[in-house]
Order: C-alpha cells, then sequence, then structure tokens
C-alpha cells in the first residue's frame, strides 16, 4: 500500500483511486493511484511511503490471536525519489 507524508503539515495518507481528490491537511500535497493500482502520482510537499500489506496482515492476525500485550511489527518504508510506480505530476 502507498501513503503519502506531507513535509509542512506532517499528514500521512492512504492513497486511493479517485484523480485529484486525495490532499493532506493542509493541501500542500497530494496523490493517488492510476487504474492499473499499482502506480501512482504525487504532488506538492508529498513523500511517497510504502507498506508491506502481508506483513501488516500477519502483523494484525498475531495481534488478534495474543491475549497479552502483543505489540505487531510489519514492514514500512520509504519510496525513492527515482521509482518507477511514482512519478510527480507536472
Amino acid at each position: 500500500m502507498k501513503l503519502i507524508f506531507c513535509k509542512k503539515c506532517n499528514d500521512v495518507i492512504k492513497l486511493r483511486y479517485k484523480e485529484n481528490s486525495l490532499t493532506c491537511q493542509c493541501g500542500a500535497s497530494g496523490g493517488y493511484y492510476l487504474k492499473d493500482g499499482l502506480h501512482a502520482k504525487i504532488w506538492g510537499e508529498a513523500i511517497p511511503l510504502g507498506i508491506d500489506n502481508i506483513s501488516l496482515k500477519k502483523a494484525i492476525l498475531c495481534r488478534n490471536l495474543s491475549d497479552k500485550n502483543y505489540v505487531g511489527f510489519f514492514d514500512a518504508f520509504v519510496i525513492p525519489k527515482k521509482c518507477d510506480t511514482v512519478k510527480e505530476k507536472n
């Protein structure tokens, strides 16, 4: 899953498929998924982030199965500036 982090207001937003509809709280950053569900366009102050969906689902499953104070970890990363699946919108 792709998210964006706004450098200006520190908001984090999950990208969706609706073009030009998603911006951060301050409006300085935005982005959306293209129809293929893999590629995305971002703009403004946005820094793209990624979460490994499988590791997130496993962490949630382990939490649901645990009756203790389980802390679930999952893989998240900053997507590099040069990436085939994320492009800055001009």
